[in-house]
Parts: C-alpha cells; structure tokens; sequence
C-alpha cells in the first residue's frame, strides 16, 4: 500500500476551533479596555482628592502663619511670596487676590499666569482680621493626567501581554489539533486500505486454497485412474507417502506403511538393484526405470511392475527423497 497518497481535500482547511483563540482576543482587549478606564478614572480621582489635601494645607498654612496686624501693602506680598515659596508643590499654582476692593491684580501669583480653567481649579476664601482674601490653587495639567495615564498604559501593557500570550497558545492548541486530525485522518485512510488489502488477500488466498483443492483433486484422481502405486520417500528410502492403490494390488494399508523402508516391499533379489536405481536417479538427474517384483501382504504371491524413480534435488540441502510411480506389468 502506497503511504505517500496525497491528502483529502478536507483536510487541508482551516485550523479547527479557530473561534477560541479569537474569543480570547476579543474578550481580553474588552476586559482590557474596561479595567483601564476604569483604573485610569480611580488614579484621576486619587490625584484629585491629592490636588484638594494640597489646596486645603495652603489655606491652613496662610491661616498659620497670618501676622498680628496684616495689611494689603508691599510687605504683605513679600511675606507671602516667602510663605508660598516655601511651601507651594512644584505642580501647583497659586494666586492670592484680595476682596476688600475690586481690583484685577492679585497680591500673588506664581506659575497661573494667564486664564485660569474654573473646572480646574480650587478657590477658598480667607478671612482673618481686617482683610479678605481669596485663594486660589491651579494643578499642573500633568498632575491629574500623568496618573490617569500611567495607570491606562499599564493596564494595557498588561493586558495586552496576557491577551496576546493566552491567543497564541490557543492557536497553538489548534494548531496541535489540526496535526492531530491530519494524523488521525491519514491513519483513518491508511486502516481502510489496509482492510481491502487484506479482504483482496483474503479472496486470493480462497482461490489459491480452492485451485490447490482443485489441483490436489486432479492429482487423485489421475492417480486413481492411471491404476499405478504412487510413493514420495525421503533421501533414507523411507516412505513419506504412498497412495491407496496399493492395498488394492498388494492387499497391504497406506496407513501401516508410512516410515517403513520402501524396500521391504521388493522382493529380496532385486532390492540390490532398486539401491542401484535409486543410486543412478540421483547421479543422474534423470528419470530410472526398472522392472521388480513386489510382495504382497502373505509375502509369497508377487506383483511384477514397471517402476519409475525421479530423485528430488534441492539447490541448498542436495537430495531431499524421491519420488516413484510402480504400474504392474501385466496392464502394459
């Protein structure tokens, strides 16, 4: 049987359960996107309740270290440049205007130059003494962004490390699969051919079973009608085979003979020559024939036949025994 039969054409598709891995894909940047945007809102609102606790300890800290008799002059804008300078975080600004008049400039401003985004900022009326002031604090825009988005790059980068690995090992399960498959597919086809191999030497085997039957039916029945005694001997000179018509002509079994000496049924005075006859057919290589007596079963009455000895040779073990057909002399 031939092994190397191409493939079926259906076995050559896609890899089977390819929707698992693309299951995975999709869910994973789903999950992936969902937990981002919901850690990246958790950091902003961290950064928040942060940029509020800084807001309020600038309130508590001009509260502090307000003077006894404070006054809206040149002073005052230095002691709180000294108070914010060394306090205010480096994302911060702040801006101090006064509320006892109206006035655009601000007592103090560092790093909220420009307009100020009200969504953005804080502002907290200060009251203390004779003055009034208002306070207000503008986070740097990497304060609240820059931990809303490290928090959605590392839930990405996460996410999309454990969704890429857990795809490709699924398509590396289906990979393994569709190999798998492919195996089974061509073990499939090769048990299939090997069944009809086996059914067609089945049949075979019933022809050559029933020809043999035929051929051995043949050869009986030619022996039987040819009236000859049939013998095989081994290279001894013992009988292997002899056929039944000698108990028809010399009233002895095939049964009982089988392994005796095939000279014992020669007359005592022309075995010397059956040894010779046997001798020439495996010097020869050739058919002998030989006229003997042979002795019946009360060994007094003889039967005289024209014999015929063959000598089988093997080309590796040499002889091997002979073959002799016996026809009696008085049918000729």
């Amino acid at each position: 049987m031939d092994s190397s039969q191409p493939r079926l054409s259906g076995q050559t598709g896609l890899w089977p359960s390819l929707w698992i891995p693309l299951v995975i894909l999709i869910a994973g940047i789903a999950a992936t996107a969902t937990t981002a945007h919901l850690e990246s809102s958790r950091a902003r609102q961290l950064a928040e309740a942060h940029y509020q606790a800084q807001h309020q300890a600038l309130v508590n800290l001009l509260l502090a270290r307000v003077p006894a008799r404070a006054s809206e002059n040149a002073s005052t804008r230095e002691w709180l440049q000294s108070v914010f300078d060394e306090a205010l975080p480096p994302s911060l600004g702040v801006r101090v205007d006064t509320l006892a008049r109206h006035t655009k400039r601000p007592l103090l401003q560092i790093r909220t130059e420009g307009s100020i985004d009200p969504t953005r900022a804080l502002r907290t009326e200060v009251n203390y003494g004779d003055f009034s002031w208002m306070l207000t604090t503008v986070p740097a825009r990497s304060m609240l962004e820059q931990a809303a988005n490290t928090a959605r790059r590392n839930v990405w980068l996460a996410g999309a490390a454990l969704t890429i690995v857990a795809t490709l090992l699924a398509l590396f399960q289906c990979r393994r699969l569709h190999t798998q498959s492919l195996q089974i597919a061509d073990l499939e086809h090769r048990e299939t051919g090997a069944d009809q191999h086996i059914t067609n030497l089945q049949v075979e085997k019933s022809i050559l079973r029933q020809a043999l039957d035929d051929s051995e039916q043949r050869s009986r029945d030619l022996v039987a009608l040819s009236g000859a005694i049939i013998s095989e001997l081994d290279e001894m000179g013992l009988i292997g085979f002899i056929s039944p018509q000698v108990a028809e002509l010399l009233e002895r079994a095939p049964a009982d003979l089988t392994g005796e000496p095939f000279e014992r049924l020669i007359a005592s005075e022309s075995r010397e020559n059956f040894r010779r006859a046997l001798t020439a057919a495996r010097s020869d290589h050739s058919i002998e024939r030989i006229d003997l007596p042979l002795l019946h079963r009360d060994e007094e009455t003889v039967l005289n036949v024209a014999m015929r000895i063959l000598a089988l040779q093997d080309p590796i073990h040499g002889l091997t025994g002979y073959r002799l057909s016996a026809v009696s002399r008085k049918d000729h």
